[in-house]
């Protein structure tokens, strides 16, 4: 008998719309960034962003899931790039926070996505290196340590919603889908 459920070995994996469709329900937001918008946030962080987290903001953002989770926006005042901005130099602080040391380069590499709103943890977005694919970082505000899960945001937030190898700390929470109050999208 072979195991369907998706991410079984074998399995047909979903497109990443339904994927996030389990966890969330349908699409909460209808007007997507503006491609100039992506645009602007790639060129300034040097990299192409993966498909699966751009459909995901636009879906989803500028909005808190799982209760503790807030999601940026690029289409919203105060967005994803003064968010990135913002949390990248705050990242890197941790890491060393009397500025003694230039900046490890495998950790300015990465790109703040979202922020636990309970806690200060960082989400980061690693690019991939050489054969090595996407991977998404947690940076714990109160420990010295990075939590690494291989694989796109989508296979992240199927953990989360699973309850399988939450980052420290982190309580397992229903996906809710909570509006910003300042949302305009």
């Amino acid at each position: 008998m072979t195991d369907r459920r998706p991410g079984a070995p074998g399995a047909p994996v979903p497109p990443v719309n339904d994927r996030l469709a389990v966890i969330f329900g349908p699409r909460r937001r209808f007007r997507p960034a503006p491609p100039e918008s992506w645009r602007a946030i790639e060129g300034s962080v040097g990299v192409t962003l993966p498909t699966d987290y751009k459909e995901f903001v636009d879906g989803y953002g500028d909005a808190t899931v799982f209760g503790h989770l807030g999601i940026p926006h690029p289409g919203t005042e105060n967005g994803l790039a003064d968010f990135i901005e913002t949390f990248g130099p705050a990242f890197l602080g941790w890491q060393d926070p009397w500025g003694r040391t230039p900046p490890d380069p495998e950790l300015a590499r990465m790109i703040p996505w979202a922020l636990h709103n309970g806690n200060g943890d960082i989400c980061l977005l690693d690019p991939p290196v050489g054969e090595s694919g996407w991977s998404v970082v947690v940076a714990y505000r109160h420990f010295p340590e990075l939590s690494v899960y291989p694989g796109t945001v989508t296979d992240f937030l199927e953990l989360l919603h699973e309850g399988r190898d939450l980052p420290r700390e982190w309580p397992q929470l229903p996906a809710a889908w909570q509006s910003e109050e300042s949302s305009l999208i």
